[in-house]
């Protein structure tokens, strides 16, 4: 009987190691595009708990930042190929995560904007090319 109830305890305690309540980075959808016969693959993730932004081209992360409090913008920029790639992006959620009447307030604000979407528009030498939602 004590085997049978030392092995269940096992068993539940490495399940709950297992099991993680964090949410996994969101990963925006790659998109292809080509500039100027150079293709180039976009990619990216978002990381809530580590509040880090990754973009990625062609499956190399060139930029990463993190988003201040308050404030929904990130511009990232680098070189990639003698191209000059920059990253514009808006979180909504950033906002609406910081909770409290601020949060509730914000969340109002952004509904009314059409601005709610957690995204990054991509450029290439001073180019719109693409846009990731994360």
């Amino acid at each position: 009987m004590k085997l049978k109830y030392l092995s269940l305890v096992a068993a539940l305690t490495g399940l709950a190691a297992c099991s993680s309540t964090e949410p996994p980075p969101r990963v925006a959808q790659d998109k292809k595009v080509a500039v100027e016969g150079v293709e180039l693959t976009f990619g990216g993730s978002f990381d809530e708990r580590k509040n880090l932004l990754v973009l990625k081209v062609n499956g190399d992360p060139i930029m990463q930042g993190s988003f201040p409090p308050y404030t929904p913008t990130q511009n990232l920029s680098a070189k990639y190929k003698d191209m000059n790639i920059k990253g514009n992006c808006y979180f909504g959620s950033v906002l609406g995560r910081q909770g409290g009447a601020f949060g509730a307030i914000a969340g109002a604000i952004q509904s009314s904007k059409n601005s709610t979407a957690d995204k990054c528009e991509l450029l290439v030498d001073g180019k719109q090319v693409e846009q990731l939602y994360f």
